[in-house]
């Protein structure tokens, strides 16, 4: 019977390819086979870099879904729709389609491009850019726009993310994303990109129809971002909903000094409220073709205040391309820290106490905004240190989590190694504090770099590397490292799995006073891993490590006491415990806090206060708590009910695969 089932899915299977493939050599669609193709690799989301076997060039292979007849009509029709588009040399090529082997995966041939996104291209290259250069940037933009607008094409989503750079020239990505706007909600819940870029009349009496206007708002975001070097209001505190209502009651980005005058009117009048009032995009690019940049005819705007404006730093600008970064001993480091930089020697002390109980951005995050820092500035002034080689591990971490600059695997990578890699005597430094510094990041770096290997970022997944890391590092006495080791044999990376060896790694870390190994050690306790299942001892290690400071483990005693997992029930307990795990900046915590308020655990029932804690998990990117936020603004649970802000919120949770936030979103549009 079950061979029955299977013969029969394969030949379903087999019809389904048949009919799509069918369809696609009917509307002349280039097909390609998957095997010709080689060197394939992931670099984005469902989007793979690759190699053309015959001709050696390099393409990007974007994966579809073709479930069902619907899909593939919509797919071929935005196909047919591409082919009048691409003829213009600056919009993306579509080159056709080909199939994953043994899957039902579909993916469609692009161009590939070689500097990302536009927004990626500003952060890298920004300070190698003159006025010329982001002149022709504006200028390119500006006459692809031109193009689609005379197609009475309405491009719907202009944003620095959407637009590609190849070769320092301009690559506008229309597949997909042109269409004729509805006058729906499913448009809203389709089409929202970044709300910096959107234009605020769309909020207006559900006036969502899209129009020409709105892409003349989203340029005019797009030009200040090219003068500027920084996405619109990154530094903007508010959530994003609430910066949308300050947009639509006329708030702007500063204009940047050296901004020429003409550019500056340009940009400006392109994001005026009224979208009547707006120029279209013809007079735009006339008036981008009558600037002419000379230093001596040019006159440039010098603001009062201005956004501080910096751009990510490559090796190269440090003169290390191509070479080791040299470590040494820097007796001006001392001065520099306790002048300039003192709040880089206090983020760094911070950064090594919460990496030995739990590795946490959103808390270095939050470190940054309570001292009322900006994070691209600190990121500026680490990386230009003349002593930066002391904190390589907390450079590699901002790179690593996109802190003040792009994420960018490959450069933490470099940073973590370079101090890794390096033997250096360190019997002569002065103050004896320096040594200690000098251990502690090595330790991280090292470590670090044995979590690229282990996970494949920034360089070729090689567990077996990470695991000969973890042991070395061991070996010289890191509690850390010997966490590390335990997980690597919980799950078989780099070494044979043997739970036992891990519980038993574990504990040996957890009994010198690991706050990490503790809260491992009570896991395997408490799921029987390694070990006989006791969950009274889970419980007490857990705890042992939440009183050390490890953020997850605060978060699990809540829930232990609100279980009664390995201790007696006590909700009031498991409140006292989550609040103080959400008030560290925890985004699941933060989202039972909701609970508790919402559904009166351990603490008297208060609407408000719940919707105020789902606010903050849902702005830390939590996907329960978007949900949660969704769902209130929805039912006008705790606030004001805002029809707007619960479709905005529950698409991003929808973002990330919340079924239930799919379902109310559907139930919404109907």
């Amino acid at each position: 019977m079950f061979q029955e089932k299977t013969n029969e899915k394969e030949w379903e299977t087999w019809m389904d390819n048949l009919i799509i493939e069918d369809a696609i050599q009917k509307e002349n669609i280039p097909f390609y086979q998957y095997s010709e193709f080689e060197n394939v690799k992931l670099i984005g989301r469902n989007v793979c870099e690759a190699i053309f076997k015959t001709s050696q060039k390099t393409v990007a292979l974007k994966c579809v879904s073709l479930n069902d007849e619907t899909a593939l009509d919509n797919l071929i029709n935005e196909i047919k729709k591409h082919r009048k588009l691409e003829i213009h040399d600056s919009i993306l090529k579509l080159y056709g389609i080909t199939k994953q082997e043994n899957t039902k995966n579909y993916m469609i041939v692009f161009e590939y491009v070689n500097n990302g996104s536009l927004r990626q291209y500003l952060k890298s290259n920004f300070r190698k850019l003159d006025w010329n250069a982001k002149l022709h940037l504006a200028k390119q933009i500006a006459n692809i726009l031109m193009y689609l607008h005379s197609n009475d094409i309405i491009y719907g989503r202009l944003n620095s993310e959407n637009i590609l750079i190849h070769n320092g020239n301009i690559k506008l990505n229309v597949f997909g994303i042109t269409k004729i706007i509805s006058d729906s909600l499913e448009f809203l819940t389709n089409t929202l990109g970044p709300m910096q870029y959107m234009d605020p009349q769309y909020l207006e009496l559900f006036n969502i129809t899209g129009k020409k206007s709105s892409d003349i708002f989203g340029l005019g975001i797009i030009l200040w971002e090219i003068s500027s070097g920084n996405p619109p209001f990154e530094m903007e505190s508010s959530s994003k909903v609430d910066l949308l209502n300050n947009i639509a009651k006329g708030k702007r980005e500063t204009a940047i000094s050296g901004t020429p005058h003409k550019y500056k009117k340009i940009y400006s009048d392109c994001w005026k409220h009224n979208g009547n009032s707006r120029p279209d995009i013809f007079e735009v690019v006339k008036n981008l073709s009558e600037i002419i940049i000379s230093d001596a005819s040019i006159e440039f705007e010098t603001p009062q205040s201005q956004p501080y404006n910096v751009t990510d730093v490559k090796l190269e600008n440090l003169n290390m391309q191509n070479e080791e970064l040299e470590i040494k001993p820097d007796p001006p480091f001392v001065v520099i820290t306790t002048e300039v930089n003192g709040f880089i020697n206090a983020l760094f002390e911070f950064f090594v106490d919460i990496y030995n109980n739990q590795d946490q951005p959103i808390m270095i995050k939050n470190y940054i905004i309570e001292h009322k820092k900006n994070p691209v500035e600190i990121f500026y002034e680490m990386i230009r240190h003349p002593s930066y080689y002391w904190f390589t591990s907390l450079i590699g971490f901002f790179y690593r989590n996109g802190i003040g600059t792009v994420t960018d695997n490959q450069m933490a990578f470099k940073f973590f190694s370079s101090t890794a890699n390096k033997i250096i005597d360190t019997s002569s430094f002065n103050p004896p504090s320096l040594k200690k510094l000098y251990n502690i990041n090595k330790e991280i770096s090292t470590l670090s770099l044995a979590n690229m290997y282990l996970n494949g970022l920034g360089v070729e997944k090689n567990t077996n590397k990470a695991f000969q890391i973890y042991s070395k590092v061991a070996d010289e006495g890191s509690l850390l490292a010997l966490n590390s080791m335990a997980y690597c044999y919980k799950n078989g990376f780099g070494v044979e799995k043997n739970p036992e060896k891990a519980f038993e790694l574990y504990l040996k870390a957890a009994g010198k006073g690991n706050p990490l190994a503790q809260f491992n050690a009570g896991y395997c306790y408490g799921k029987g891993i390694g070990i006989e299942k006791n969950e009274t001892k889970g419980f007490q290690w857990i705890e042992k490590s939440a009183r050390a400071g490890n953020i997850n483990a605060i978060n699990e005693v809540g829930y232990s006491y609100e279980n009664g997992i390995g201790v007696g029930k006590d909700i009031k307990e498991a409140f006292k415990w989550y609040m103080k795990a959400a008030e560290k900046g925890h985004d699941i915590s933060q989202c039972n806090v909701g609970n508790c308020y919402k559904n009166g655990i351990g603490i008297k029932i208060d609407q408000v206060k719940a919707f105020e804690w789902y606010k903050k998990a849902a702005e830390n990117d939590y996907s329960d708590g978007q949900y949660s936020l969704g769902v209130c603004f929805y039912e006008g649970f705790g606030t004001k009910k805002d029809i707007i802000k619960a479709i905005y919120w529950l698409n991003k949770a929808k973002e990330k695969g919340d079924t239930d936030a799919n379902k109310l979103l559907k139930k919404i549009i109907k």
